[in-house]
C-alpha cells in the first residue's frame, strides 16, 4: 500500500500546479487560474494556498474537491490535504491607510501602472 503515499517534494508539486494551470487556462476557467498561481506552503503533505481575499476562497473552495483529487493522483500520493488562508497584503507597521488619498498612493507606489491609468483617464484623487 505504499505506493498510494508516494514522497513528493515542492519541485513535483510546482510541475503539477504548472499543468493544472494550463489545463484550466486551454478552458477558460481564468479564476480557477489566478487561485492556483497564488503563494503557497508545503508543510509534509499538506498544502495551503494563501490567497487574497473572500472572493479567491469561494473559487478555492468550489473547486477544492478537483484540485484536491488531480493532486492527489499526480503525485500519487492520498495522504495530501489542501487549505487556503487569507492572507492580505501586508501594510508595512505603523502605516495606517485611513484615507482614500492614502491608498490611492500605498497603491501607485505599489504598482507603477497605475499611476499611466491615473494619467491616460484623467482620475481625480479626491473622491
Amino acid at each position: 500500500m505504499n505506493q498510494l503515499a508516494e514522497l513528493f517534494d515542492e519541485g513535483k508539486l510546482k510541475n503539477v500546479l504548472f499543468d493544472m494551470v494550463e489545463e484550466y487556462k486551454s478552458s477558460h476557467k481564468n479564476l480557477e487560474v489566478t487561485v492556483l498561481k497564488q503563494p503557497y506552503k508545503l508543510e509534509g503533505e499538506r498544502i495551503t494556498f494563501l490567497l487574497n481575499g473572500e472572493i479567491q476562497q469561494d473559487i478555492f473552495n468550489k473547486n477544492r474537491p478537483e484540485v484536491l483529487n488531480t493532486l492527489r493522483r499526480k503525485l500519487n500520493n492520498y495522504n495530501i490535504s489542501i487549505a487556503a488562508q487569507i492572507q492580505e497584503d501586508a501594510v508595512p507597521d505603523g502605516q495606517k491607510l485611513y484615507t482614500s488619498t492614502d491608498k490611492l498612493n500605498y497603491l501607485l507606489e505599489k504598482h507603477g501602472a497605475l499611476r499611466e491609468l491615473q494619467k491616460k483617464f484623467g482620475l481625480e484623487t479626491d473622491f
